[in-house]
């Protein structure tokens, strides 16, 4: 499980203080419920929304649960992960010419070659490397994959269209 209550983005907040800024007026808290009710999170909205933020957020406290540290948020109770995995927008290695999308998918294959039900995967705006049509279809296959594997999951995107297909890809995997 991660289950965070008033859950904030430290680096966010370590930023703010060093400039200065007044935390409870600028940082705002988010609760995380990852267990055996739900344990996909998809993240839809508009840029500058705060997507990005928040799954660093569960990825911070995860990382710093399990090294015995403060967790940011007034209650927390967080399950050790066997190991973290982010899939982030990366710059192009145009030395290996696969392109943006065959990047991310690449990296996609490894984190879906080493995570288990045990692990925790922060996606970011994932499979964004190719036309809206094709990024849905395949992302929306990637939840499935996902969900029969079983791992706590955090799935940032512009899909609106994915998350609103949660409720038939929980259908489509328990049938």
């Amino acid at each position: 499980v991660c289950c965070v209550r008033d859950g904030y983005n430290v680096n966010l907040a370590l930023h703010h203080l060093e400039r200065g800024g007044d935390l409870a007026a600028e940082i705002v808290t988010n609760d995380v419920r990852l267990d055996d009710e739900g344990r996909i999170a998809i993240l839809t909205g508009p840029n500058r929304g705060g997507k990005t933020t928040y799954a660093q957020a569960i990825g911070l406290m995860q990382v710093l649960a399990q090294a015995g540290l403060f967790v940011p948020g007034s209650q927390a109770r967080i399950s050790p992960a066997d190991g973290v995995y982010s899939h982030f927008p990366a710059d192009e290695e145009l030395v290996r010419g696969t392109g943006r999308f065959g990047d991310e998918a690449q990296r996609l294959r490894q984190i879906l070659e080493q995570a288990t039900r045990h692990s925790l995967i922060l996606l970011n705006e994932s499979l964004s490397g190719t036309h809206a049509g094709e990024s849905l279809y395949l992302s929306r296959d990637v939840v499935l994959i996902l969900r029969m594997l079983g791992p706590r999951v955090v799935f940032a995107t512009h899909l609106h269209e994915l998350a609103e297909q949660v409720e038939a890809i929980n259908a489509e995997v328990a049938g």
